[in-house]
């Protein structure tokens, strides 16, 4: 979400700082900023407004990345409330659609697809009516639903999604970028599903090594595309190729995220049962 002029000097500083931190993956970093931007608030005895509503989503953003999944469905909700609260029409539909939008994030890292799916529609409703099918916004919506319906093995749907998803980010952004490497992950992920480990594979590649270019090679991103190609390594049984791509995500995650988080205790366990096989 982008950092909004609010009531409160100094909260867009905080909320901004904390953006560029969780785009690096400095997520502890980023969580620390946004907490002393929510305590200028409280030293000012600041009313709810356009200010904590910018805090609580990026909190809740970045509470989803370092696994406290509770805590950023509570954030969400409070923007939500404030959302309606104290927003006019077409600027309430664009924090809506974007509110909804990560709600279906959490959703899908709670393995709730169903549930996400609802807030993905309803993301991407909000979004068409106030930035147009065709926007970038709407792509990122796009492909949050088409993750959702994959988790839900509703491939061909979500095989749909992801490429319109693409042209329009490819359109808007040229050929390299984060977003078009996390569809491009993603859409690895569904050939891998339906049986096509050749196309998987390049696209996992591409994906990684677009990520490692446009992220840096310690990025957590870099090391959920390793984790996917190692379970692709491991399905065709080359065990060392896919021991060694568990081994680089888990030291990626476990720098990081830390070793509690889902993801790394995830691919450390991927990592375990490969070791076990000669």
């Amino acid at each position: 979400m982008a950092s909004r002029r609010v009531n409160v000097i100094g909260v867009p500083v905080f909320a901004a700082k904390a953006h560029r931190c969780s785009a690096r993956g400095e997520y502890r970093e980023a969580c620390a900023l946004l907490h002393k931007g929510l305590q200028l608030l409280r030293s000012r005895a600041a009313l709810p407004g356009c200010g904590h509503l910018i805090l609580w989503n990026e909190l809740g953003m970045v509470c989803k990345c370092l696994g406290k999944f509770k805590k950023a469905e509570r954030y969400y909700r409070l923007a939500l409330r404030q959302t309606r609260r104290c927003l006019e029409s077409t600027e309430r539909h664009f924090f809506l659609a974007t509110l909804y939008h990560n709600l279906g994030g959490l959703e899908h890292s709670r393995r709730r697809y169903q549930r996400g799916e609802r807030y993905a529609r309803k993301s991407l409703k909000y979004r068409c009516a106030t930035s147009g099918a065709d926007s970038v916004g709407a792509a990122s919506d796009m492909a949050a639903l088409a993750a959702l319906l994959d988790g839900q093995g509703k491939f061909d749907q979500s095989q749909n999604l992801y490429r319109e998803a693409l042209k329009i980010y490819r359109r808007d952004y040229g050929a390299n970028h984060p977003e078009i490497a996390v569809v491009l992950n993603n859409l690895a992920a569904v050939h891998q599903a339906t049986g096509r480990p050749s196309q998987a594979e390049a696209l996992y590649k591409a994906a990684l090594k677009m990520k490692r270019r446009e992220l840096g090679s310690s990025h957590p991103d870099v090391g959920v595309t390793l984790n996917n190609l190692g379970t692709l390594y491991k399905s065709l049984r080359k065990i060392a190729a896919a021991r060694k791509c568990f081994r680089n995500a888990v030291r990626i995650l476990n720098a990081a995220l830390g070793g509690s988080h889902p993801n790394t205790m995830a691919v450390s366990r991927n990592l375990m049962r490969v070791s076990r096989v000669e």
